[in-house]
C-alpha cells in the first residue's frame, strides 16, 4: 500500500521528469532544426563562392593564353613553328602542355607533340571562330589522365591571316581547386555535367585509375539506393543555385549545396554528412540531459523534504482515525495548529473524539438505568447535528418500551382469560372432529361401492360400443357389395339390349339370304342348271332355319331381360334397406359412444370424489390432533402469562403509561369483551378492511346450528394486524 508521502514524492518526481523530458526534446528538435537551417543557408552561398573561384581559375587560363597568342612575338614570327616554340617557352615543360594552330577552315596547320589533335575537335575550332574569343573544350579522360583545351583566334602576318591557337593541358590544377573545397569535417565538392556525370572530384584520379566512373542518375533507374542522390543531382542540374538534404546510396544523410559554373556546362556541388553538424546538437543534448538529471536529483531531495513535512500530520491523523475505527477514544490527538486543511482536519478529529466520549457516557448511563429496570430515565446533554436524532430516538425508545411493557402487562391478563376459552373450545372441536371422521368413513365406503358399479358399467358400455362398431363395419361392407351387384345387373341389362340388336341383324340377314336364294332358283330354272338350283334350295332352307332360330333367341332374350329388370328392382329395394340400416347403425354407434364416454367420466369423477373424501378425512384427523394440542397449549399459555406478568412487575414505568394502556384496552374491549353479534359482523369487518375475517366469521356463526366453540386468526385489516376471533355458540359473540 502506497503512503501519501510516497505518492507526493512520486507525483513531484513524475511531473519534474515529464517537464524535463519535454524540455529536452524541444531543445533537441529546436537545435536540430536550427543546425539544418544554418547549414542550408551556409552551404548554398559556399557553393556559389566555390563556383566563382573555379570560374576565375578557368578564366585565368584563358586570359593568359589569349595574352600570349596576341603578343607581337607570336603574331610577327616568321613561321608557325616559331609561334609554337614561343608558346612552349611560355609554359612549363613537365606539366603536359601541347599546342596547335588551325586555319579559318577549322583545319589543323601544325601542332607540337601532345594530345591537341585528340582533345581538340573541329567543333571547338568553329566555336572559337564564331565567338571570336576564348573557348574551352570539354574535360576528357585520356590515358587515365584528365585534360581540357583552351582555344583562341588571333590575326598574324600583320593582320593578314586569321588563325586559331589551341592548347591542351592537364586538368589536375582544376581538380585541385575542387579538392581544396571543404565544408565541415567530411564535406567535399565536385562538378557534374548536364547528364549528372562527375567531371571533377576530390577522388577523381582514384576513380579514373580504377575505371569506376559512374553516373548516379543512370544508376537510380536500376538501383533504388541511388534515388536520393539522383534527385539531388537532378535538382542541381536544373537550378542555378540552392541547397537540399538527401540520402546517399549507403543510407547516410547528407546536406548539399549547388551552383552553376560558367565553363564546361557544369554544376558545382558541395556536400557534407548531416552527422558532422549534428555533433553540436548531440553535445547540447548531453548538457541538457546533465542539467535535467541534476534538476531531477534536486526535485527528489525537495520532494522528500516537503512530502515528509506535509505527510507527517496527515499520517498521525490517519493513524488516530484508524484507532478510532477500532473503538479507541482515550488516546489524545496530535493537533496541527496550521491554518490550512491539515490543521482543520486534526482539530476537527480532536473535537469529534471529545464529543463522542460525551455521547457514549450519556448513552451508557441511560442503558445502565434500563438494565436496572428504570424506564423513567431520559437522555439529556448537548447533542449536535445528526446525533440529535440519536438522542430523540433513544428517548422515544424508552417511552415506547415503557408503553410496551404496560401493554404487555395488560395483555398477559387477557391472554390468561383467552387461554381458558381456547382450551374449552379446543375440547369441543376435538369431539366434533371425531364425529365428522366417523361420518366421513361411512361416506367413503359408500363411494367405493358406487365407484365399483360405475367402473363395471363403463366397461360394459365400452364392450357394447366395440360390438356395435363391428356390426356397423359389416353392414357397410354388405351395402358396398349390394351396390356392386346393382352395377353388374345394369351391365347385364345393357348387354341383353345389345344381343337383341344382334338377333335383329341376323333376322335381316336371313331375310336377305332367302330372297337371294329365291332369285338364284329363278335364275337356275331359267338357265336349266340343276346343281345351282339345289344350292339355291339349300341356301333358302338355311335362311329359313336361321330366321326361326333368331325368333326363338329373341324370345329367350326378352324373357331374360324381364327377369333382369325384376332382379334389378329387388336389388335396388334391398340396397335402400341396407342404406337405412347403415344410417341407423351409425346413430346407434354414436349413442353407445356417448354412453361409454359418460361412463368413463363418471368413473373419473367418482375417483376424484373418493380422493377428496380421503383428504377431508385426513384433515379431520389433523384437526382433531390440533384441537387436542391447542387445549394443552392453552394451559401452558396461561402459565406463561403469569410468568410474564411477574417479569413486567420489576420495571418502573412512567406515570402516564398505565392510563394510556387502560384507554387502549378499553377501546379494544369494545370488540373483545363487550362482544359483537352475527348481525354486526359485516359492518365491523368493513370498518377494519378485513374481507377474510368477514368470510370466516360468517362461515362460523352464520347459523344457529353451530354447536361448538371456534376461533379464527388472520389479518383483520390492511395494516396486517393479527386478530383472533373466538366464537361461542351460546350468544354468537366474539
Amino acid at each position: 500500500m502506497k503512503t501519501i508521502r510516497s505518492k507526493l514524492m512520486l507525483a513531484m518526481f513524475v511531473v519534474s521528469l515529464l517537464i524535463i523530458t519535454l524540455y529536452s526534446l524541444f531543445c533537441l528538435l529546436y537545435i536540430n532544426k536550427s543546425v539544418k537551417t544554418t547549414v542550408n543557408t551556409t552551404i548554398s552561398p559556399l557553393a556559389v563562392q566555390a563556383a566563382q573561384n573555379f570560374d576565375n581559375v578557368v578564366e585565368n587560363y584563358g586570359k593568359t593564353f589569349s595574352a600570349y597568342i596576341k603578343n607581337s612575338v607570336f603574331t610577327d614570327s616568321f613561321s608557325d613553328k616559331d609561334r609554337l616554340d614561343f608558346l612552349k617557352s611560355c609554359y612549363p615543360k613537365d606539366e603536359g602542355y601541347s599546342f596547335a594552330l588551325y586555319d579559318s577552315d577549322n583545319k589543323i596547320i601544325t601542332a607540337t607533340e601532345g594530345l591537341c589533335t585528340v582533345a581538340i575537335k573541329e567543333a571547338d575550332v568553329a566555336n572559337a571562330l564564331n565567338k571570336n574569343g576564348v573557348v574551352y573544350g570539354d574535360i576528357i579522360v585520356i590515358k587515365n589522365e584528365l585534360y581540357f583545351s583552351v582555344l583562341c583566334p588571333t590575326m598574324i602576318n600583320n593582320n593578314e591571316k586569321l588563325v586559331v591557337a589551341g592548347m591542351t593541358l592537364k586538368a589536375d590544377a582544376l581538380n585541385d581547386v575542387i579538392a581544396e573545397i571543404e565544408f565541415g569535417d567530411n564535406g567535399y565538392a565536385f562538378i557534374i555535367n548536364s547528364k549528372g556525370q562527375a567531371l571533377l572530384h576530390k577522388q577523381m584520379q582514384k576513380a579514373i585509375n580504377s575505371s569506376d566512373i559512374s553516373n548516379p542518375v543512370t544508376l537510380a533507374q536500376s538501383d533504388s539506393t541511388y534515388i536520393g542522390l539522383s534527385n539531388f543531382l537532378t535538382n542541381a542540374i536544373n537550378s542555378q543555385k540552392g541547397s537540399d538534404e538527401f540520402e546517399n546510396n549507403t543510407g547516410e544523410m547528407y546536406m548539399g549545396g549547388y551552383a552553376k559554373c560558367d565553363y564546361f556546362g557544369g554544376t558545382l556541388c558541395v556536400v557534407c554528412p548531416s552527422a558532422d553538424f549534428m555533433e553540436a546538437s548531440f553535445s547540447a543534448l548531453k548538457n541538457i540531459l546533465f542539467i535535467g538529471i541534476l534538476l531531477i536529483v534536486v526535485t527528489v531531495i525537495v520532494s522528500i523534504f516537503f512530502s515528509r513535512r506535509m505527510s507527517k500530520p496527515i499520517v498521525s491523523t490517519t493513524n488516530r482515525i484508524r484507532e478510532l475505527a477500532q473503538g479507541n477514544l482515550t488516546d489524545r490527538v496530535e493537533v496541527s495548529y496550521s491554518k490550512d486543511e491539515i490543521g482543520i482536519l486534526s482539530g476537527s478529529l480532536a473535537d469529534t473524539i471529545v464529543r463522542l466520549r460525551q455521547y457514549i457516557t450519556l448513552i451508557t448511563t441511560a442503558l445502565t438505568n434500563i438494565s436496572e429496570g428504570n424506564m423513567t430515565h431520559r437522555v439529556e446533554g448537548d447533542f449536535k447535528g445528526d446525533f440529535i436524532k440519536i438522542k430523540n430516538t433513544f428517548n422515544e425508545i424508552l417511552e415506547s418500551l415503557s408503553e410496551t411493557f404496560a401493554s404487555i402487562n395488560t395483555s398477559a391478563e387477557q391472554v390468561n382469560s383467552g387461554a381458558v376459552q381456547v382450551s374449552n373450545s379446543a375440547q369441543a372441536l376435538s369431539q366434533g372432529s371425531t364425529q365428522q371422521a366417523s361420518a366421513i368413513e361411512e361416506l367413503s365406503a359408500t363411494l367405493n361401492e358406487v365407484s365399483t358399479q360405475v367402473k363395471q358399467n363403463s366397461k360394459d358400455a365400452k364392450n357394447a360400443y366395440n360390438i356395435v362398431t363391428e356390426n356397423t363395419k359389416a353392414i357397410t361392407s354388405c351395402n358396398e357389395d349390394m351396390t356392386n351387384m346393382l352395377e353388374a345387373m345394369q351391365q347385364i341389362h345393357s348387354t341383353s339390349a345389345e344381343i337383341a340388336n344382334i338377333i335383329k341383324v341376323i333376322d335381316e340377314i336371313s331375310f336377305q339370304t332367302n330372297i337371294l336364294a329365291l332369285n338364284a332358283a329363278v335364275e337356275a330354272a331359267r338357265e336349266g342348271s340343276k346343281g345351282f338350283g339345289v344350292v339355291a334350295d339349300e341356301v333358302r332352307r338355311l335362311a329359313s332355319r336361321s330366321a326361326e332360330a333368331a325368333k326363338q333367341t329373341a324370345a329367350l332374350i326378352e324373357n331374360s331381360t324381364k327377369a333382369v329388370n325384376k332382379g334389378s328392382e329387388l336389388a335396388e329395394q334391398t340396397a335402400r334397406s341396407l342404406g337405412e340400416i347403415v344410417t341407423d347403425s351409425e346413430t346407434i354407434q354414436g349413442l353407445v359412444k356417448n354412453i361409454t364416454d359418460a361412463s368413463a367420466q363418471q368413473a373419473e369423477a367418482i375417483v376424484q370424489i373418493n380422493t377428496g373424501v380421503d383428504q377431508i378425512s385426513a384433515v379431520v384427523a389433523t384437526n382433531t390432533a390440533t384441537a387436542i394440542g391447542a387445549a394443552s397449549a392453552s394451559e401452558e399459555l396461561s402459565q406463561q402469562s403469569l410468568i410474564l406478568k411477574n417479569m413486567i412487575a420489576r420495571f418502573k414505568l412512567s406515570d402516564g403509561t398505565d392510563k394510556s394502556m387502560d384507554d387502549d384496552y378499553n377501546s379494544f374491549d369494545g370488540y373483545g369483551s363487550g362482544g359483537i353479534s352475527a348481525a354486526d359482523v359485516s359492518s365491523a369487518s368493513s370498518s377494519t378492511g378485513g374481507s377474510l375475517m368477514n368470510t370466516a366469521v360468517k362461515d362460523l356463526i352464520g347459523d344457529d346450528d353451530v354447536d361448538d366453540d371456534a376461533e379464527y386468526t388472520g389479518d383483520s385489516n390492511a395494516d396486517g394486524d393479527d386478530l383472533k376471533i373466538v366464537l361461542d355458540d351460546d350468544d354468537d359473540k366474539y
